[in-house]
Order: structure tokens, then C-alpha cells, then sequence
């Protein structure tokens, strides 16, 4: 037993050294946040709470995704909340002799403190179960998507080592007389009187290694989670609830119009958000985002995770350079010239830039801007976006430095407004003999059906459309067409061409504010997106913007469509269906398009089936973020990678609701080698049903 005066001068000593370690650590990464771009996260007080107690306390994302690691995250996660009080009292009564000081309404007596003291227990035993099943998991399970870490395996022995230090300070407590068992504490009753067994001196032993290794392991712990990847520890509650909480499908727009404005895009980690510096100081490292890749599962060098780790090592790289260079831009803002700028920027090397020399061409041209990483990452870290903006920087500064197969999409684009460069008066031929009115036809239409590159030009996908219309026109919804409808902007945008972009969104946008219909019906997601989300940027505002599996749900439930009388079941034939990223993830639509095919398939008594990845967990087809356009040279082919999932079902046809999709799978079915499964749309197989009533 050291005497007082020595254990305060060493608790002193080790006190002080970690907490000045610890605070210059984390004050150096939050300084560093005032480098990047601002970004306004305001507002929405009530939403950011409640997401910080879904999220956070209640771990939803992890316990959706993957159920028995969600839970062991669980587990830890409020271990570490029932035993911070301990913490907080193990420090302070560090500087105490006899060390039993308790707050206000927590003495041992209380009942806070009773319900207090069986909780801590529970949740000890419960993180001990958790960490091993942790250890479990790593190095027998050892999942794909999780890399081995001897970081990720210390973490997990300190925090073993704090539980079980815990307990034995507990029950050596009990044995050496300091307090009596708690009676709703197991711990102390169990380990105090097995203590008691033992000699006055074992128990003194075992209480004062216990003593010095719990604070110990305490204060390394503290230390590590700024300079790893366990800072989310201290993070996440402010990553969840400055969380950007607008659309996910809503990008960024340029102000192309600010002569001020000379960079494009994303080149350099300074021209990041503060958002996606924390996004980076957050990244659990979990693989989540890779596991839900299509292009990472498909053997793309594409990395989610990396966009995330490279970023953040940048910035911890050249965190000196960078605080340099924002003490130098403070000290000229104050007037401060001479010899303090100079001291202050003395040898501020650039960071390397973000496109090329961290995050490869090749990588960020791989996306298919599915969203997947997103909606899947625990703590919201935005991945798609910065994809999205290195591109642009690519494209609006590096002239060429693109995929060469994009050449004929943005000419084809410019020049006729669709991706094949077909003449723009071909466009509504798709509605030969059906008497579809455009505006000028019908300027009272309550719907302005907004048809889209894919359905207008692709032959695939015009028979959607059709169907569509004699579904519209059945239900005697009015409904007109653009005059002069050209792409809605996603092809461009996604890749990066935000000039091109905005130059097809305003053609398209003039005629939405002259329209006085203020509702829009599209059967691609794709568009549905953009119109929904983007267009409002450019002054378009609309009352409603539907996909066409919302308004056809609508027009069933509203008795406007008559569906035959369910058929008995027959021979066994099953469709399965396959969830549009932009419509499912981006968007939140599931039950909408899976009721009007349910709907269509009871006419013949055939049944839905559904893909083991389907819902938020569906895979993409692989023509998002531009795909469509461009070749794979890399690995297996996403569209062959997800044909393979919806024919796992046995299903003997595959439904979609979204022209790329149409084209994607049905390319897949076509490549397959073997018997090729008809690909239709939802609207097809609908009409289909309904006009073969007698």
C-alpha cells in the first residue's frame, strides 16, 4: 500500500500527462475544422435530437443491418453510459484519501444510486459478453467486409480490462471493509465474499494493481480515441445530430453564375465541407459501405471506405501544414503582417491533391452513385457526394479527364438533349397512335406526364410508357406531355458536368413555371429524383412530383382502375422484383411498386417472390452515376452480379419499375447463357392484366 502522499503525487504525475495529452490531441482535430468550406447544419432542433436517440443511444442503423453486431455495439455502447458515472468518480476520488466522495443524490444509500449500481453491474457483464464476442467475430468469424486490426483487437483488451478492473474494485471494496455490498449488486455481494476467503493482503493487492491498471488503461484508452479510428467514440453524438438532413438524393448546385468563383468541384481536402472532415474523423472503419457496394463487390478498385480513411489520413498527415496555414490566413485577417504571418506560415506545404494522388480516376469513375455506402453507414457519412464533387472537378477543370466513352453522352446531350445524340423531333414518336397531348393540347392537364430519355428512345422501355399512358388515360387521368421535354440533368450531373446539367434543368424548368399544371407523374426514378429534389434549386416548385407506381397505387386504391377478379392459383410461377436505388434508398419507395405488381399478378395467380438483397439492402443494376454509358473493364459486371441474385429466387420472370433497370437486367438475362428471363415493367404487366379481361 503506497503511503497518501505518494499515490497523490503519482495520480497527479499520470492525471495531468494524460489529460494535457489528450486535450492538445482533440483541440489540434477540432482547430482543424475551420480549414475546410463551411456548411450551414442549422435548425430541425427536434429531428437532430430524436435522430441522436434512434441512432446513437438506440444503435438502429447497426442493429438493422447486421443484427449480432448491432447488438454487440449495443451492449458496449451503454455499458460505457452506466459506467461513466463510475469514471467520473474514480477520477475525481483519485484525489482523496479514503476516495468516497458521491454527487448530490447518489450515495449509497439513494435509490438513484441502488437503481444505478444494478445497472452498472448488468451492463459490465453484458460488455464483457459483447468484447467476447468481438474478439469472437475477429478472429474466428472473421467477416470480409471487417479488416483484422491489432488497434481494433487492443481496443477491445482495454476495454475488457476497464470492466473487469471494475469488478475487482468493487468486490476487493467489500473485502477489505471500505463499504458493505450493495443488495442489488451481484458483483459486489459474489466477488466481496470471495475476496473475504482470502488474506487481508491479497485482497489490498488485488484492490491497488486493480486501482493503478484501471486508471492506467483509462487514461491510454482516452488517449487512443483521437488518433484512431475509435475517435468516433467522442464523435458520433455530433456526426448524428449535424447530420445533413436533406434529401439523399439532392446534390450541391454550383453557382455557375459567380464570376468570383475560380475552382470547380473538389481537388484539394481544403475545399471539403467541415461535414465531411468530421465524416472523416467518424469512420468506424465497420466496411458497411463496401459490403453494400456494388462496384466494390463486383472487383472495382472503388473502395467507399477508402474515399473516407485516404481523406482522413490526408488530413492527419499534414494536420502542422494545415494549422500553419489557418494561423497564417487568421493573422492576416487580424492585420497582423511581418514577422507573426511570416513565424506563423513558414514551410506550409500544399497536401497532395485528392483526385489522382489519394482517391484513383478509376475509383471515382467506378460509383454508380447508388447510395448504398449512405444508407448503411451507422453514423451517416456521406460518401456519394464527394464522388460526386471530385468528378466535377475532373470534368470542369481537368478538360478530357473523363472516361472517353462520356465524350458521345455529353455531345449527345448538348446538341439533341438525351444521351444518344437522337434528333430531339423524334422524341415523343414513342406515342404514335395513342393521342397523348403535350401542353399546348392541354394547358388545363392536372399531370404533366414527364416521359424521359430512356422510355421516349429506348425500345425496351417504350412499351412502358405506352402502357402507362392507357393506364392514365383508363383511370381518365388528365394528363399532358412537355411541348419540349429534353433530359431531365441526372446523366450529366452525376458525372460530374454540372454546366451541361443546368443547361438542360433550365430548358425543362421554363416550361414548368409557365405550366399551370403543378403535379408530375415520370415512371423513371431517375428523373422522379431530380425533379423532386434538384428542380427547387432552379425556383421549380411543385404540389406533387409521383414516380408512376405512387399515382397507379392511387388510382387502384381510388377504385379508378378495375383489376379482374384474383385467379385461382394455378401452375406455380413466380416474379420477382428488383428495388430501383433511386427510388428505394434515394427515395424510400418499397411498398408502392410491390402493391401494383401484386396487384397485376393476382389476375393470373402468380406469386412475388423476393431477392435475399432487396428493400434498403437491394443491389444496383449497375447503370447509376452515368454506368449506363460507360464500359466495365474491371472484375464481373454489376448488371451480371445482380441478375444472378433476383434468378437465386427461382423466379421464371423479374419485374422493374425504372427504364434503366429495364435495360440492365434484361442485357444481364440476355448475356446469361442460359434461357433468357423476360424483363417487364410494373405498368406493362398491370395493363397487361387488365386488358385481358373478357
Amino acid at each position: 500500500m503506497l503511503p497518501y502522499w505518494l499515490h497523490l503525487v503519482l495520480y497527479i504525475i499520470v492525471f495531468a500527462t494524460a489529460a494535457a495529452c489528450f486535450s492538445c490531441n482533440l483541440s489540434a482535430r477540432l482547430r482543424a475544422l475551420r480549414v475546410p468550406r463551411s456548411c450551414d447544419t442549422r435548425g430541425h432542433v427536434g429531428e437532430r435530437v430524436t435522430g441522436v436517440l434512434k441512432f446513437v443511444a438506440g444503435q438502429w442503423r447497426l442493429l438493422h443491418g447486421d443484427f449480432p453486431a448491432g447488438l454487440m455495439h449495443f451492449f458496449i455502447f451503454w455499458g460505457f453510459v452506466m459506467v461513466a458515472l463510475n469514471g467520473a468518480l474514480f477520477l475525481v476520488n483519485g484525489f482523496l484519501q479514503h476516495g468516497e466522495w458521491y454527487p448530490p443524490l447518489m450515495g449509497r444509500e439513494s435509490v438513484l444510486d441502488s437503481a444505478y449500481i444494478f445497472l452498472r453491474d448488468v451492463f459490465e457483464l453484458l460488455v464483457l459478453l459483447a468484447v467476447s464476442y468481438g474478439f469472437w467475430r475477429r478472429l474466428v468469424i472473421k467477416p470480409k467486409r471487417l479488416k483484422l486490426s491489432s488497434e481494433g483487437l487492443l481496443i477491445l483488451a482495454l476495454i475488457s480490462v476497464l470492466m473487469i478492473t471494475s469488478m475487482l474494485l468493487d468486490g476487493t471494496g467489500v473485502a477489505l471493509g471500505r463499504f458493505s455490498a450493495h443488495p442489488l449488486s451481484f458483483v459486489e455481494r459474489i466477488l466481496g465474499a470471495a475476496f473475504s476467503h482470502a488474506s487481508y493482503t491479497v485482497s489490498q493487492v488485488v484492490h491497488g494493481v486493480s486501482w493503478w491498471l484501471h486508471l492506467l488503461t483509462f487514461m491510454l484508452f482516452l488517449n487512443l480515441l483521437p488518433l484512431t479510428k475509435h475517435f468516433h467514440v467522442l464523435t458520433s453524438v455530433f456526426k448524428v445530430y449535424l447530420r445533413n438532413l436533406g434529401s439523399m438524393g439532392e446534390l450541391p448546385k454550383v453557382n455557375l453564375e459567380d464570376e468570383g468563383v475560380e475552382e470547380f468541384g473538389v481537388s484539394r481536402i481544403q475545399q471539403l465541407t467541415w461535414s465531411n472532415w468530421l465524416d472523416s474523423y467518424s469512420c468506424t472503419e465497420c466496411g458497411r459501405c463496401d459490403y453494400y457496394c456494388p462496384a466494390n463487390q463486383t472487383g472495382k478498385l472503388l473502395s467507399p471506405q477508402k474515399i473516407i480513411t485516404g481523406t482522413r489520413d490526408q488530413i492527419y498527415h499534414r494536420l502542422p501544414q494545415l494549422l500553419a496555414s489557418l494561423a497564417k490566413a487568421k493573422a492576416a485577417a487580424a492585420g497582423q503582417a511581418g514577422e507573426a504571418a511570416a513565424a506563423a506560415s513558414t514551410a506550409v506545404a500544399e497536401p497532395p491533391a485528392l483526385v489522382g494522388e489519394v482517391h484513383p480516376d478509376q475509383a471515382l469513375w467506378a460509383c454508380t452513385t447508388c447510395g448504398g455506402c449512405d444508407t448503411h453507414c451507422p453514423l451517416f457519412i456521406e460518401h456519394v457526394t464527394p464522388i460526386v464533387e471530385m468528378r466535377r472537378h475532373l470534368v470542369l477543370e481537368q478538360e478530357g479527364r473523363f472516361p472517353k466513352e462520356l465524350t458521345p453522352l455529353f455531345r449527345g446531350l448538348e446538341s439533341q438533349g438525351n444521351p444518344w445524340g437522337i434528333a430531339a423531333h423524334q422524341r415523343n414518336e414513342w406515342a404514335e397512335g395513342l393521342d397523348v397531348p403535350t401542353l399546348v393540347d392541354n394547358p388545363e392537364a392536372e399531370y404533366i406526364y414527364f416521359v424521359g430519355c430512356m422510355a421516349s428512345f429506348d425500345e425496351r422501355n417504350k412499351a412502358a410508357a405506352r402502357a402507362l399512358v392507357q393506364l392514365l388515360k383508363q383511370a381518365g387521368v388528365s394528363f399532358a406531355l412537355l411541348d419540349s421535354e429534353t433530359c431531365c440533368g441526372d446523366p450529366a450531373r452525376r458525372c460530374g458536368h454540372e454546366y451541361l446539367a443546368q443547361s438542360l434543368i433550365e430548358v425543362n424548368a421554363e416550361q414548368f413555371k409557365q405550366a399551370k399544371a403543378r403535379k408530375v407523374v415520370t415512371a423513371c426514378p431517375h428523373c422522379f429524383n431530380t425533379l423532386k429534389h434538384e428542380y427547387a434549386q432552379f425556383s421549380v416548385h411543385f404540389e406533387a412530383v409521383l414516380h408512376h407506381s405512387e399515382l397507379l397505387s392511387q388510382l387502384i386504391a381510388q377504385g379508378k382502375l378495375q383489376l379482374p377478379a384474383p385467379a385461382a392459383a394455378g401452375r406455380y410461377y413466380t416474379v420477382v422484383y428488383h428495388d430501383s436505388c433511386y427510388l428505394g434508398r434515394y427515395n424510400e419507395i418499397y411498398h408502392q411498386p410491390r402493391g401494383v405488381l401484386q396487384d397485376a399478378l393476382n389476375a393470373t395467380g402468380a406469386h412475388l417472390a423476393e431477392a435475399a438483397f432487396s428493400h434498403d439492402k437491394g443491389y444496383c443494376c449497375g447503370a447509376g452515376g452515368g454506368q449506363m454509358f460507360m464500359e466495365e473493364t474491371e472484375g464481373e459486371r454489376v448488371n451480371h452480379w445482380r441478375y444472378l441474385q433476383l434468378t437465386a429466387t427461382g423466379a421464371e420472370s423479374i419485374a422493374v419499375a425504372c427504364p434503366f433497370c429495364m435495360t440492365m437486367i434484361d442485357d444481364a438475362s440476355k448475356d446469361s447463357g442460359t434461357a433468357a428471363k423476360p424483363v417487364h415493367d410494373i405498368a406493362v404487366l398491370l395493363w397487361d392484366a387488365i386488358r385481358a379481361q373478357p
